[in-house]
């Protein structure tokens, strides 16, 4: 479309009583199209009455190599370099990679320039009931098993 006019040029040339033909491509004029079917097209027939050399016949050409990819394709598009990343958190606690619909925790309160889940929520060890970890990181759990 970039070898057409466009409307302000064809609005100047019948302004100044031009013909816009010149201003087209050639390839978007009538008479080119016309030459263009003006030679007969002759059709081809069934491959099996074609006139084919010994040398080309003797060629075999195999299917592109080419698979597609396992998986379910990729939904969304792909990020440019020069754009920032950034990773959903959540707006309860703060964990990265998780919402507030899901989160377990209530909600935050602010202090000032504190933000945080009170402790009363918080998630606490199953074993000394403290926060801060959990049975797996429990200081006190070697003196509970003995």
């Amino acid at each position: 479309m970039d070898h057409f006019p466009c409307s302000h040029a064809l609005a100047a040339t019948r302004e100044r009583n031009l013909d816009f033909t010149t201003l087209c491509a050639d390839y978007g004029k009538r008479q080119t199209l016309i030459n263009a079917y003006s030679v007969p097209i002759m059709p081809l027939g069934h491959p099996s009455t074609w006139v084919v050399s010994f040398d080309i016949a003797q060629r075999v050409i195999l299917n592109p190599n080419a698979r597609r990819q396992a998986g379910r394709p990729r939904v969304g598009r792909h990020v440019s370099s020069s754009e920032r990343t950034t990773t959903q958190s959540c707006r309860r606690c703060g964990q990265p990679r998780r919402n507030s619909r899901r989160c377990p925790n209530p909600p935050m309160i602010n202090e000032g320039t504190r933000r945080g889940v009170p402790d009363e929520y918080r998630h606490k060890c199953s074993i000394c009931h403290s926060i801060g970890h959990n049975k797996q990181t429990c200081p006190n759990i070697d003196s509970n098993r003995e």
